[in-house]
């Protein structure tokens, strides 16, 4: 091992804790050892205790694990357990990062990451640095500014993925640096096992059009609103498949019901389940294109996903989400909550394919997105030691 690379230390969840969280855990991982740093994660042994996980299991089931490091990964965190906060914060002392990076996305773990840092700050002298993936939790519950308050002034430094949580950020913490990246594009799950033709086969489908809807179902990420915009594409389009694949926290009866409701059960497809790693590929060969009608967000990484397969997103205009969609180019944005407007730009997007290269476009694009600038933002934190 190389003793003059700078070291870092990783906080938040990482394999075998699957979601969206463990996925930029490797990719924090990837990046920053790739460009020089001497990484090391430290993770859960307990994520969220169990009475308060409405999913079937909060570990990775996949055979199928990116950017594998488990001899650099640290299972101590129990996240209702002061005495492993504590055991966290000694392991970072005897690392002596010069930097800690903590995955924040939800006030819950405040206690857990305020009582780590504030240990680290005091023993290792590392610099602090919170990455920030959502500022408030999606439930927006009366102790989350509390809990931001006391955990994330603790940061020497935040790294954002969107100017949607650069604004938040800067409300609170006016005078802590920011610094921007965004979500990388997650091109890993693109196995190229598949075609589109073989990914309909696969999956069952024989229509010309799939709309796909992907990602965990939670009230705030409007499936609903799609469902019920869906019958206004099919008298465009009436060659259309809706596909609908992810673990529903809701009960699903609520889905299937307005999906008779709406009288499109014949032409949608229904997976209400997590899909492994190794099994994601062919939902994106067969789209062609990915619907985000979000009620609210921050950003998302299945549009991130999407472009790792070259599809376009369709998405409203909350939070972060249409950050990084360039209209008519890499897809399309539309107002919240509104089928009408939802089956508009669904509509489009399918017309525009005729004339729009989006495969193109999005190739070109993802070049501008991700963590590339990483290396310079944390040798910019870390030499401020010297200063």
């Amino acid at each position: 091992m190389n003793t003059n690379k700078k070291k870092i230390v990783i906080v938040g969840p990482a394999y075998p804790y699957r979601g969206g969280q463990a996925l930029v855990e490797g990719h924090l991982f990837h990046y920053l050892t790739q460009a020089g740093f001497d990484c090391n994660t430290i993770t859960f042994t307990l994520l969220y205790p169990s009475i308060f996980f409405p999913g079937k299991t909060q570990t990775e089931t996949s055979k199928k694990i990116f950017f594998e490091h488990a001899d650099r990964i640290k299972r101590i965190i129990n996240s209702i357990n002061p005495f492993t906060w504590i055991k966290a914060a000694w392991t970072i002392r005897k690392i002596k990062p010069h930097a800690v990076i903590f995955i924040w996305w939800m006030p819950f773990f405040g206690p857990a990451y305020s009582t780590i840092a504030f240990l680290s700050k005091k023993f290792s002298k590392s610099k602090i640095v919170f990455l920030v993936e959502n500022f408030i939790s999606h439930e927006n519950r009366w102790f989350d500014k509390i809990s931001i308050f006391f955990t994330l002034r603790l940061a020497d430094h935040f790294i954002c993925q969107s100017k949607y949580i650069y604004n938040q950020l800067k409300n609170f913490f006016l005078a802590k640096p920011i610094h921007s990246v965004t979500l990388p594009t997650y091109d890993c799950f693109n196995l190229r096992r598949f075609n589109k033709k073989s990914a309909k086969k696969e999956l069952g489908i024989n229509t010309n059009n799939v709309i796909l809807y992907f990602g965990l179902i939670r009230p705030y990420k409007g499936l609903d609103i799609l469902i019920q915009a869906f019958p206004k594409v099919l008298d465009k389009y009436p060659d259309t498949t809706l596909l609908i694949v992810g673990e529903c926290y809701e009960n699903e009866e609520k889905y299937n019901d307005l999906i008779k409701s709406q009288n499109i059960q014949n032409h949608t497809t229904i997976v209400f389940e997590y899909v492994a790693n190794e099994e994601l590929e062919p939902y994106f060969k067969a789209a062609d294109l990915c619907c985000l009608p979000y009620k609210s967000g921050t950003q998302s990484g299945i549009s991130m996903v999407s472009y790792g397969f070259r599809i376009p997103v369709v998405a409203t205009d909350v939070g972060g989400i249409a950050e990084t969609i360039i209209p008519n180019k890499t897809g399309l944005i539309v107002q919240p909550n509104q089928p009408e407007k939802l089956a508009e730009g669904v509509s489009q997007l399918l017309k525009l394919r005729d004339s729009v290269d989006f495969e193109k476009n999005i190739s070109e694009y993802i070049d501008e997105l991700g963590y590339k600038k990483l290396h310079e933002i944390f040798d910019s934190i870390i030499n401020e030691k010297h200063e």
